[in-house]
């Protein structure tokens, strides 16, 4: 059992390390953010503040937090234009509102590992973490499910990244139903949050997958 606890780990780890990378690509390949502001600002502070604040899973946070660098570089370099499309914000209110975003997102994270370390003792601190990690993992795949609607294209996005999220969080939803380990964050609740987010993730993929048949684009396709 331990042997497999670690290989889901690893498997989970790694598909998210190739799916940021991907979102990297296909941003600056299509001129835009591949990951809506959101789940960006969650994400980003989730990894500096697990990087460097409250060190956990170390190898991992901190290589997705070199590489969250990359999409914070496509939503700073193409994400105006998005905004401005649909929001009609002036370019500095547009820069206020995500320089805010980013800072709450840093605050929701360290100061959230405070609260829970102060007030759920049955939790652990070395899993708080983990508990924070899974209801971020949902916002990202709400909130990219509904970017897609908003776009009606595939910018930014592809069937591969789609998969490559869905791998990763099957893979610690096994992980945590079924390793002994987790037994003290493990919850109907945070199991409910984890089979949502594949859930959106089941449907975002065939979306896209329609989407890219619809534009005469291979759906294998990693870029």
């Amino acid at each position: 059992m331990k042997y497999i606890t670690i290989l889901l780990g690893v498997i989970g780890g790694f598909s998210w390390i190739v799916a940021y990378i991907l979102i990297i690509c296909k941003g600056v390949k299509d001129k835009t953010y591949g990951m809506p502001l959101i789940p960006l600002v969650l994400n980003f502070g989730y990894e500096f503040v697990y990087s460097f604040c409250y060190p956990s899973n170390l190898f991992f946070n901190f290589v997705w937090f070199l590489l969250d660098i990359g999409i914070v570089y496509t939503y700073f370099k193409y994400g105006y234009k998005s905004f401005n499309k649909f929001y009609s914000v002036e370019k500095k209110e547009w820069y206020f509102i995500s320089v805010f975003a980013f800072l709450m997102g840093f605050l929701i994270n360290f100061l959230g590992y405070q609260f829970f370390s102060q007030n759920l003792n049955n939790i652990p601190d070395g899993q708080i973490n983990i508990f924070l990690a899974y209801i971020w993992l949902l916002f990202i795949s709400v909130c990219m499910l509904v970017m897609f609607f908003q776009r009606r294209n595939s910018d930014g996005q592809s069937f591969i990244i789609v998969c490559l999220m869905l791998s990763g969080n099957f893979s610690y939803f096994l992980q945590i139903s079924f390793c002994p380990v987790f037994n003290h964050c493990v919850s109907p609740f945070l199991l409910l949050i984890m089979l949502l987010s594949i859930v959106v993730e089941i449907y975002y993929a065939r979306l896209i997958f329609k989407q890219l048949i619809k534009e005469k684009k291979n759906p294998y396709s990693i870029f």
